[in-house]
């Protein structure tokens, strides 16, 4: 029987107790779990200012995570690498967490193989808040 493997993709910038939840909730899903972290030259695309946190970290801080088989740098989504190369089924989609892409976000990918996770929870941090809050508001995509 073939592996179920599944996608999600981020910034993962200010990494938080939402990011670990989505994490834990797409690893529920699929057998192997690949995590693509964009580019801080993504996120200069996408916000208008890198990431706080530099790529190097995020994507050792993801690395280490139990519910995370493997780690890939992208500087954006594309099906054909996703469902050919990676052989992925489900591509998560994040509802409502910051620096986390979401449906709308991913564009070119087929419906069907989308999957979205809600988000459960947020850093209580005021500090974190701020920052990301902060970020957010200097863009119009976060």
């Amino acid at each position: 029987m073939p592996q179920r493997i599944g996608y999600l993709t981020g910034v993962f910038d200010l990494f938080h107790v939402g990011h670990l939840d989505l994490l834990e909730q797409a690893r529920q899903q699929c057998d192997r779990l690949v995590v693509g972290v964009l580019t801080d030259e993504w996120a200069v695309d996408a916000w208008g200012s890198r990431p706080f946190v530099p790529l190097v970290e995020r994507a050792q801080i993801l690395d280490q995570l139990r519910c995370v088989d493997e780690v890939v740098v992208v500087d954006g989504v594309e099906a054909g690498w996703l469902t050919g190369v990676l052989g992925v089924r489900t591509v998560f989609a994040a509802e409502g967490t910051d620096g986390v892409l979401g449906a709308d976000e991913l564009d070119g990918i087929p419906v069907p193989l989308i999957s979205a996770l809600a988000a459960r929870r947020a850093s209580r941090s005021q500090i974190l808040r701020a920052a990301i809050d902060q970020r957010q508001s200097r863009s119009s995509v976060a």
